[in-house]
């Protein structure tokens, strides 16, 4: 089915920098400090940005109907940081309510059910920004959403706001745009991730998942999957598990220096990056999500109607293994691919309630709070790769990796926090120098 979108397990030692979460960033200078709203505290993004907040020298007002598991734990680790806990499903009405009892610098949702169009317009009309992780809610398919932001942003014209701005969507259009800036417009963008997350007990009690019950077994299993080609079109097919699995080398993923397993297998996800950058780039574009073998195998023999497990880190039963999230620029004109990705370890500097994978997510999140309380962002909803300076606020909470692989497999990987360069020679731990020719394609930026 196709629909036209408008156009308007052996794998190498990790470096110390990409095993740890950097639980850093810049504190603010001087006076008093900022004070967010976080909307769906408690789930595991949730919980993992409560930590990052605290790093930063934040005050949180958390909002949840429920509280985590180890509720006690972190209240006691984040003395000072977490102020008060409302235990309550917030509506509009409620966050309105809020938000006139008392000021705050920063609300950041990470809600699935509130209006995430309707949630900007109130807080633009109340004077406080806002960053969420998403612009889908509950009540629209990813690819009707993500059409709906660029077709129609919603109206903010008192406040700056970052949206969809977690690690995919987020982070990784963002990695991409910086690729593309230097390397000028692709011919493809292949957005990837591989998480091979377990727990360190290696017992899965059925088919798995790192941060979303509800929303990852409906990416997999219920939602339109879709890919992406020129001029906006999305090409929808009816769901990840009835469609053809997936090549990561074929979407320029350096298999072996990752320690990825030859063969491993691999799905095609509908995802908000995809439309906003296949749109933005007038490029194909497209998502492929794998994971651990046999939580694959686990996945694919569930069938239908399932609800994932949720792995998150335990002192009980901790978690191992990592998730890669990348992005690969294809260009044709000399058979390259030009990539960049984020690699992270289940350890146990992650707190419990959370993983590897939210700790990425909320990364983004917190990125975009710092842009936001930097004071250089215009009024108006900016997705991630809009906004100047992003990249450099999201480095200094994550590290970030690039790499070319050309047309023989060959591939040099640049280390941890490194940014792509016009015309710069790459050079690979086992001697390879390469060096890219420009694409010929020009530039497109909608």
């Amino acid at each position: 089915m196709t629909c036209r979108v408008a156009r308007g397990n052996g794998r190498p030692p990790l470096a110390a920098s990409q095993v740890k979460p950097r639980w850093n960033g810049r504190p603010r200078s001087g006076g008093a400090p900022r004070h967010c709203l976080l909307l769906g505290a408690a789930g595991p993004v949730g919980t993992a940005a409560l930590y990052l907040l605290q790093r930063l020298g934040w005050r949180v007002s958390a909002v949840d109907p429920v509280r985590p598991p180890h509720a006690e734990h972190h209240v006691a680790r984040l003395a000072g940081t977490l102020l008060d806990w409302t235990e309550k499903h917030f509506t509009l009405g409620d966050l309105e309510r809020r938000l006139a009892q008392r000021p705050f610098d920063l609300v950041i949702d990470l809600t699935p059910t509130l209006d995430k169009r309707e949630s900007i317009v109130l807080c633009d009309a109340m004077g406080v920004s806002l960053a969420n992780s998403t612009m889908v809610d509950c009540k629209d398919d990813i690819h009707i959403a993500a059409f709906n932001f660029l077709d129609r942003r919603p109206p903010a014209r008192r406040c700056p706001h970052i949206v969809a701005a977690g690690m995919n969507p987020g982070a990784i259009n963002a990695m991409a745009e910086e690729i593309i800036a230097a390397y000028d417009r692709p011919d493809a963008i292949c957005y990837w991730e591989y998480d091979d997350t377990l727990p360190a007990d290696g017992l899965l009690a059925g088919p798995s998942t790192t941060w979303s019950q509800g929303e990852a077994g409906d990416e997999m299993s219920e939602d339109w999957t879709f890919e992406v080609v020129e001029e906006g079109t999305l090409i929808l097919h009816e769901d990840a598990l009835s469609w053809h699995p997936q090549s990561f080398p074929a979407c320029g993923v350096p298999i072996e220096e990752l320690g990825i397993p030859a063969g491993a297998d691999s799905m095609l996800i509908g995802h908000e990056e995809c439309v906003y950058m296949g749109w933005r780039h007038d490029t194909a574009a497209k998502f492929v999500y794998g994971f651990h073998p046999e939580n694959m195998r686990r996945i694919r023999a569930a069938g239908y109607g399932w609800r994932p497990h949720l792995l998150v880190q335990d002192p009980a039963r901790p978690l191992v293994g990592r998730d890669v999230v990348g992005v690969t620029c294809r260009y044709l004109a000399d058979d390259t691919w030009v990539g960049a990705y984020c690699q992270l370890a289940n350890t146990p500097d992650i707190p419990p309630d959370t993983n590897a994978t939210c700790v990425l997510v909320a990364s983004g999140v917190v990125a975009s709070a710092l842009c936001l309380a930097g004071g250089g962002v215009q009024p108006g909803v900016h997705l991630t790769h809009e906004v100047p300076g992003w990249m450099k606020s999201f480095r200094t909470l994550a590290n970030v990796c690039v790499y070319l692989m050309d047309q023989d497999g060959r591939t040099a990987m640049l280390g941890p926090r490194a940014t792509p360069k016009k015309g710069q020679v790459w050079s690979s731990s086992n001697g390879n120098r390469l060096k890219p020719r420009r694409s010929q394609r020009k530039p497109a930026s909608r």
